[in-house]
């Protein structure tokens, strides 16, 4: 009996993983339809990490990063165990202008470093922060998001 209980939980977990990446790629594919623009930019496979301040409560997470990049917003698609699709997250740059955008939460803060850059914001059914590092950037990437967010956000030094 805990046999068949043991495989029944190990085939119910795969099951969830394929659908959780079915429905990731489809979500995508609609962001990219209905909510690039015609300037928009993109940034395949940033290695990052997401640091997450809940209070008493802290989380850190490895991930891959693929960036949309619009011209009021960021969207970043989140994948982690490099097969694993986490979420999709929306940063906008102001509240003025949400033409295009998806559950969009306000970026805070920002800060572009020698080869990475680190991003901040604070969702609104948390108190702490979410810390977004994206790593191994190159210059033109770093350019590219400094151009962007130049402006647009506050930047802590």
């Amino acid at each position: 009996m805990s046999n068949t209980f043991f495989i029944l939980f190990v085939i119910a977990i795969f099951v969830f993983a394929i659908g959780k990446t079915i429905y990731y790629f489809i979500e995508k594919k609609k962001i990219f339809e209905s909510c690039r623009q015609s300037n928009s930019i993109e940034i395949k496979n940033i290695s990052g990490t997401i640091f997450i301040d809940g209070g008493n409560r802290k989380r850190w997470e490895w991930c891959i990063f693929h960036l949309l990049i619009n011209e009021n917003s960021i969207f970043l698609f989140t994948v982690s165990f490099g097969l694993i699709p986490l979420k999709i997250i929306n940063l906008l740059f102001s509240n003025k202008n949400r033409k295009n955008t998806r559950n969009p939460i306000l970026l805070r803060e920002y800060k572009i470093e020698k080869n990475n850059a680190v991003l901040v914001y604070y969702p609104d059914y948390m108190i702490g922060s979410k810390r977004i590092t994206l790593n191994n950037l190159n210059q033109e990437q770093l350019l590219l998001l400094e151009k962007t967010l130049e402006g647009k956000s506050r930047r802590f030094y």
